[in-house]
């Protein structure tokens, strides 16, 4: 029997996009309709008030709301204001939190939500998959696919080249995390789903060979990461579950925030427990070959570099299996204290420290 498999209906990536929007059908959508565009006050602000513009005098109504944080209390609030006056469309603009948190509200209010990135610092640009903070602990919820992602090449390009190394570094995970998939699915844990496995890993390894590619340029490069994250996303939505893209390194980062304070971006914890969850996968060759392109990517290559001491680390791979119910790798060792010792010896030498410091954040 087929599975019934949400998706964008439109999926938009080009420079000028939001200039160009009245020329697609997400126009359509929006026009003589209330709108409700959630973005954070910064720089993602300008950006939603750009494409409020273009609209202001095709809609019925539209109204801006605040994303503070992704907090449940955040989404509580918002929710309260959406539901005070239901838009027809909400419009999230921003990074992973405001595009988590227009997720949740419209999927909890009834809402059909269109998305529009300023970075790639995760997946969740197209996701069924929320991230929420609930008493201080990151949570992955459930959530609605967005019915459109629209993609902005020309705000991509400027923003900050350390959220779209973390994106990437949340895209290299899903090597790590279809291992461990297929781990669980030989366990007898869970059922994999071939097809959601295969897109994931065509994903990364998209982005990979474009990255190989000699004369690829950053514009290039970033609209190929958009694909790519997008891509994982409809896997994760092909899976019912985020295990595609979400393994033993993501736990190890879910662990660095509840654990250890949550001092990076999250990309950049998942490349960091991506190193470990390779060592313990036995491919201890592929973490040597991973570097040079964390260097490249301006991806970390120890825990120091992003503020973690060596007992936070101890702590966050001991506490990893903890955070979650799922079969990874973790669970097929003994996490003694000792042999964490041996695994942050032999997976962050001295010698791996500040490499991410001494390239800076830069991408291409």
């Amino acid at each position: 029997m087929a599975k019934k498999v949400h998706i964008p209906i439109q999926l938009i990536i080009e420079h000028g996009a939001i200039q160009k929007l009245p020329e697609t059908q997400v126009f359509n959508w929006v026009e003589g309709k209330k709108v409700a565009l959630v973005s954070g006050r910064g720089s993602t602000r300008k950006v939603t008030e750009r494409i409020e513009s273009v609209i202001a005098d095709h809609v019925a109504e539209s109204k801006f709301l605040c994303c503070e944080n992704n907090t449940l209390d955040t989404i509580n609030e918002l929710e309260r204001e959406v539901l005070e006056d239901t838009p027809d469309i909400i419009i999230g603009v921003g990074g992973g939190k405001a595009l988590d948190v227009s997720k949740v509200v419209g999927t909890r209010s009834n809402v059909p939500v269109i998305l529009f990135p300023t970075a790639i610092s995760s997946d969740a640009i197209c996701s069924p998959v929320a991230v929420i903070k609930m008493l201080n602990k990151s949570t992955s919820i459930g959530v609605k696919m967005p019915q459109a992602v629209i993609i902005d090449l020309d705000i991509l390009s400027s923003c900050p080249p350390r959220l779209m190394s973390a994106g990437i570094g949340d895209l290299l995970s899903n090597k790590t995390a279809l291992f461990d998939w297929k781990l669980a699915h030989y366990a007898k844990k869970e059922e994999m789903n071939t097809f959601a496995g295969l897109m994931a890993n065509n994903a990364v390894e998209s982005f990979m060979n474009t990255l190989n590619h000699p004369d690829v340029d950053r514009s290039e490069m970033i609209k190929v990461a958009s694909e790519s994250l997008i891509m994982s996303g409809i896997a994760m939505s092909i899976a019912g579950s985020s295990r595609p893209c979400s393994g033993s390194e993501h736990l190890i980062s879910h662990a660095l925030d509840y654990h250890c304070g949550g001092k990076a971006l999250h990309g950049e914890q998942v490349a960091i427990g991506v190193l470990v969850a390779q060592y313990l996968q036995g491919q201890r060759s592929k973490v040597e070959s991973l570097l040079p392109y964390y260097e490249k990517l301006g991806l970390p290559t120890h825990y120091e570099d992003l503020g973690y001491t060596r007992e936070e680390m101890h702590r966050a791979i001991r506490m990893a299996p903890t955070m979650r119910d799922r079969y990874t790798i973790l669970n097929e060792f003994e996490l003694t204290d000792e042999f964490i010792d041996h695994i942050l010896d032999e997976v962050y030498p001295i010698e791996a420290k500040n490499r991410y410091r001494l390239i800076g954040s830069s991408v291409g």
